[in-house]
């Protein structure tokens, strides 16, 4: 059976002892979005990351792939780049 990535989330941050609001504040986005990663069967990866660095577990390893594993993942990326030359990435997204 397939793992439910929000789910998965929820639980690990219902351990950490965080309140939404100092969640969504560490991950950089509003209340109603944390709500709405609990309810995401799939969630990409960058967004795992972010969320495995604030619960401090590893996410991506848990729900990808052991450690020491290998992983294939298609994803695609958006990137800024400014006129100096420095780049941003916008957006991350997994690819089907």
């Amino acid at each position: 059976m397939k793992t439910h990535s929000g789910e998965k989330v929820k639980e690990y941050f219902e351990a950490s002892g965080l309140s939404v609001s100092e969640f969504a504040r560490r991950l950089g986005c509003h209340r109603q979005n944390v709500y709405d990663i609990f309810r995401r069967e799939v969630i990409d990866v960058g967004l795992l990351q972010r969320i495995s660095r604030v619960l401090e577990h590893d996410l991506v390893a848990e729900l990808y792939g052991t450690k020491g594993s290998k992983v294939t993942l298609k994803f695609s990326v958006t990137v800024e780049i400014a006129e100096d030359g420095q780049y941003k990435i916008t957006e991350v997204q997994t690819v089907k």
